[in-house]
């Protein structure tokens, strides 16, 4: 037999029983080998009609793969970002906080627009804005606790 046919085998044999690991698990695989009238060479899991076929018995054992562990180096960057988003998390803490005091604190708020002009916020649009900033409170403040 030549060692391209033995190839072929061996692709073939490893090919079912990959097919077979991964849809049984299985721990036997029958692989049928036959040889047709055109001389052609086939190899199938199921048997085949003619008489005339050898059966070939693999083996194969399932494992798992397990997922790597973490190098010290990832844990070092997990927890810079860590220290990154609590830093984040506190400064945004701190902002929403002063914004809820101001508009707590002060009956007429002035803002400028983006064109650079300032303006009174009316009573709804402070409302408006002191609602929204008690909720950015609540999510950023209150979060970890």
């Amino acid at each position: 037999m030549s060692i391209y046919r033995q190839l072929l085998i061996l692709t073939v044999i490893c090919s079912f029983s990959l097919v077979q690991v991964n849809n049984a698990q299985a721990k036997d695989v029958t692989v049928y080998r036959w040889v047709d009238e055109n001389n052609v060479v086939h190899y199938s899991q199921h048997e085949p009609i003619s008489d005339d076929f050898t059966t070939i018995q693999v083996d194969t054992a399932y494992s798992p793969v397990q997922a790597p562990l973490k190098d010290t180096a990832l844990a070092g960057d997990e927890e810079s970002k860590n220290n990154q988003l609590a830093r984040a998390s506190a400064t945004k803490c701190k902002n929403a906080q002063t914004n809820f005091r101001t508009l707590s604190d002060f009956d007429k708020i002035e803002v400028t627009s983006e064109d650079g002009k300032s303006r009174l916020l009316s009573g709804l649009e402070k409302q408006q804005r002191l609602r929204l900033s008690e909720k950015e409170v609540e999510l950023y403040c209150d979060s970890g606790k």
